[in-house]
């Protein structure tokens, strides 16, 4: 095939493509516009060319805020790497679409970008799809927010009253209604948490989540919070331990919150830890002056394909573990979002299955 004959045939691909195709040069004038592009437009190819893509069929800035010329400077540093970007365009009779671009440098023969080559494919209604999703997000959230005494009250009626005829406030009871009582107490103590759980979550969705904040003692709460599970450590012969340094005092935070998350972290470290193993605390200071707690276990660990499941909202490991013990799966979600709500991070290390795991997270020293 000779070089014409090749030609011909590229060009004759690129005009019958499916997708928008048009190179410009380094000022952002247009040089090359397909047949799909005018198409789709509503320009002829003598109409655009040599015309600025600004005015015509792009907006100014792209979905982060960078404008055509910073993209093209880019590209002439970077003349190797292709550019991908979102941004809204403009057709000729005025409708707006959102269309996802990938860009290439062309070079001339020293090595210097001669043209811009952008491929593009219309992206409007995967648009509103997510603007419609994340609307919809947003007011389950403010539902829920906004729902917290109506579900609440009447579960903190039958929880008070369960105990109350628990202790036999109001008259004996015999051994099979204490039993079934046990039951009902049990259940609205299991779901006022769950509950409990999906409110806080959605408030901090909805944005409406705030901190209440204080000045306490972090590594007394560290040590202390090994308390929550002495019990069941003993009863399965685990080995409890703290490594708090003396760096870590004082700090500004939502104590509540700061307890809930360590308590978060414990609940799952003593329930997927086997008989025999150990679990500890470990907290100090960064090169950053934050404050880098650790909560480690020697339990079952999390495989690589699991990863994903941890902080996501109602996910669980499917493990005999997690089939075996209750839970909802909103635990490290709601604790990750308290901790980026205070300013800092939430991560996890495991090596696999039967190797334990590390869950860290920082805080500063002064919230607010």
């Amino acid at each position: 095939m000779s070089r014409d004959e090749f030609e011909i045939q590229y060009r004759e691909l690129v005009e019958n493509a499916n997708s928008i195709i048009l190179r410009m040069d380094m000022k952002g004038n247009v040089t090359y516009f397909n047949r799909f592009a005018q198409n789709f437009f509503g320009y002829r190819q003598e109409e655009i060319l040599g015309k600025s893509v600004v005015g015509t069929i792009v907006a100014l800035t792209d979905s982060s805020g960078r404008d055509l010329k910073a993209m093209i400077d880019d590209m002439a540093l970077h003349p190797s790497s292709y550019v991908s970007n979102e941004n809204e365009n403009v057709l000729r009779n005025g409708s707006r679409v959102w269309i996802a671009w990938t860009n290439k440098s062309i070079l001339d023969e020293d090595g210097r970008v001669r043209e811009i080559l952008c491929i593009g494919n219309d992206i409007t209604r995967l648009k509103a799809a997510e603007e419609e999703a994340e609307s919809a997000n947003k007011a389950k959230s403010s539902f829920l927010a906004n729902m917290s005494h109506e579900l609440r009250t009447p579960l903190n009626a039958i929880i008070g009253f369960s105990e109350l005829m628990k202790d036999d406030s109001v008259g004996p009871l015999n051994d099979k209604q204490k039993e079934y009582l046990d039951y009902v107490w049990e259940s609205g103590k299991h779901l006022l948490s769950l509950i409990n759980d999906i409110l806080d979550l959605s408030k901090v969705e909805a944005g409406k989540m705030e901190l209440e904040l204080s000045e306490f003692g972090l590594k007394e709460l560290l040590k202390k919070s090994l308390v929550f599970i002495s019990e069941k450590a003993v009863k399965h012969g685990i080995i409890l331990s703290a490594d708090v340094k003396e760096g870590v005092g004082d700090i500004k935070a939502d104590e509540r919150k700061v307890k809930q998350v360590i308590f978060n972290l414990l609940s799952n470290a003593i329930k997927f830890t086997p008989d025999g193993g150990k679990i500890g605390i470990s907290a100090g200071r960064t090169d950053k002056g934050e404050i880098l707690v650790c909560v480690w276990d020697t339990g079952i660990g999390i495989e690589a394909n699991d990863n994903h499941k941890i902080f996501s909202e109602f996910e669980q490991v499917d493990s005999e573990y997690s089939r075996k013990y209750a839970g909802t799966g909103l635990g490290m979600p709601l604790s990750k979002k308290f901790v980026e709500l205070h300013g800092g991070k939430m991560w996890f290390e495991s090596e696999g299955k039967g190797k334990g795991t590390r869950f860290y997270f920082t805080l500063p020293l002064n919230v607010g």
